[in-house]
């Protein structure tokens, strides 16, 4: 499904608009010159950068085109799928991390959006732990955020 730049773009500014105001309001931390709320605030503000392009095209564009199409790929069965697994996994991850952990529920949920693309089983569960080590290495190693560690809080370092 296709929805109008100009649609996107409003979507997205709100967006930008609601984690910018979010992002002022977490602490900052002891000892360090920037907190938590340092990469909310960067990402809300290329977020806004892209929803104003987004809308600066559509106004260039002279606002041609349908506001909502569907796409064909959407209509197939396989393209379902795969929409359904990303919004499935999603509310999995949601739902079962702080019980079972970023690091059991992560990797699960890529390889079962990765197999609704028809990925095969021995990259999908590669790609799955690479890229679950990787996101845990950046956000709880460097940035010092914290993922939830849930049946594995013993192992916690």
């Amino acid at each position: 499904m296709r929805f109008h730049d100009a649609f996107n773009g409003l979507v997205l500014l709100l967006a930008a608009i609601a984690l910018l105001v979010y992002s002022l309001t977490l602490p900052a931390m002891q000892g360090q010159q920037f907190g938590p709320g340092v990469f909310p605030l960067m990402v809300s503000v290329g977020l806004g950068a892209c929803a104003l392009l987004l809308m600066a095209r559509a106004v260039a564009a002279g606002w041609s085109g349908p506001f909502v199409a569907v796409d064909a790929g959407l209509r197939s069965r396989r393209g379902l799928t795969a929409v359904l697994a990303v919004v499935l996994g999603t509310v999995a991850y949601l739902l079962l991390s702080d019980f079972l952990g970023f690091l059991v529920v992560a990797p699960l949920v890529l390889v079962a959006i990765f197999r609704s693309q028809r990925v095969g089983w021995p990259a999908a569960i590669a790609v799955a732990l690479l890229g679950t080590a990787v996101i845990h290495f950046v956000f709880y190693s460097m940035l010092r955020v914290p993922l939830p560690w849930g049946l594995l809080t013993p192992l916690a370092w």
